[in-house]
């Protein structure tokens, strides 16, 4: 057989298999091995089959239409719905402003891009959750007189590393609790102007799964540790949403809307850029292509419950870090005082 009838069969069974792990993906998503990781990298092996039925067709051009054809389906019913949604408009009804979070990977130097990240002309920024938030940062926070002035409610645990968190606050916070294992903060936010009622907010940083490898190769997953975080964390939202608490979600949750522990921590709350985005919404790219301009895995996310409704988002990869900022814009309905 002719090297290139091999690579065009090679290319027709690849994407043959992607078509059948996609398959098991939908109908029986995995938390752990082999599987659980292609399903964090799927849209990538989408991709890599789509060009290998292309490859594969010039050696059966039925079969290989047949495969690129399903593939292509398979594509739009899984990647559609993150990179398309209905966006709202602005409304006269309710508080209107923005919700950020941004895990600065300890990065000493991420205030001046926090900063222009939250200062508006309508100062219409309304919480800023930060990971991976370290001492040095921590106080220059405190002693910056823009940041303490539009946000005099905040929570600060700095820690070295990735345990560090912090939540900043344009209303005042009248109670709060911290956690170190894993970083979350829950805070109750109040705006003693309004009748809006308190809103329960949340940051939260649930570590990373493990990658196992063989020869530096990743080839399975184990997310045990982090799927107790998130059920954890999910059991502290669902006493808040039990009591009928307006929820605000945000942070680096280590997980992408392919894994079930997605599911499990987003239930009943709206994911900000399902709701109101456009484009894929990714946020985080390996720390060596820090300086790429957009991300490779959505692993950070805005969170909400009712009677919140998402307006937009926008991400941005500044190059700081390697997470991008990601930022929602929220319409707070009300319902008076708890």
């Amino acid at each position: 057989m002719r090297l290139s009838a091999v690579v065009q069969s090679a290319s027709l069974a690849w994407a043959a298999i992607v078509l059948v792990l996609l398959v098991v993906h939908v109908g029986a998503p995995q938390r752990s091995g082999v599987i659980a990781l292609t399903q964090v990298f799927e849209p990538y092996l989408l991709l890599s089959a789509l060009i290998a039925a292309a490859v594969g067709a010039r050696l059966d051009r039925r079969i290989g239409r047949v495969v690129a054809a399903a593939l292509v389906v398979v594509f739009v019913a899984r990647c559609a719905p993150v990179a398309l949604s209905n966006p709202g408009g602005p409304t006269a009804n309710g508080m209107q402003g923005r919700v950020v979070t941004w895990n600065v990977a300890s990065d000493t130097a991420f205030l001046g891009g926090l900063i222009g990240a939250v200062t508006t002309d309508d100062d219409s920024t309304l919480i800023v959750g930060i990971q991976e938030l370290n001492k040095d940062s921590a106080l220059e926070i405190v002693d910056d007189p823009d940041l303490t002035a539009r946000f005099p409610g905040r929570v600060l645990v700095p820690e070295d590393g990735a345990l560090g968190i912090g939540l900043l606050s344009k209303w005042p916070i009248v109670e709060s609790q911290t956690y170190t294992d894993p970083p979350l903060i829950r805070a109750v936010i109040d705006d003693p102007d309004t009748d809006q009622g308190p809103i329960v907010a949340y940051v939260v940083h649930p570590l990373p799964a493990r990658i196992r490898t063989v020869l530096r190769v990743p080839v399975s997953l184990d997310t045990t540790r982090r799927d107790e975080d998130i059920a954890w964390i999910r059991s502290l939202i669902d006493d808040d949403l039990a009591a009928g608490r307006p929820i605000v979600v945000v942070g680096d949750i280590n997980t992408t809307e392919r894994e079930p522990a997605y599911f499990e921590l987003s239930r009943g709350l709206r994911d900000a850029h399902l709701d109101a985005g456009l484009g894929p919404g990714l946020t985080w790219r390996p720390p060596q292509l820090r300086l790429l301009p957009a991300g490779l895995l959505r692993i950070d996310y805005i969170f909400v419950s009712a009677p919140f409704s998402v307006l937009g988002t926008s991400v941005t990869c500044n190059g700081q870090s390697d997470h991008c900022r990601l930022e929602a814009e929220v319409r707070f309905a009300g319902y008076g005082v708890l």
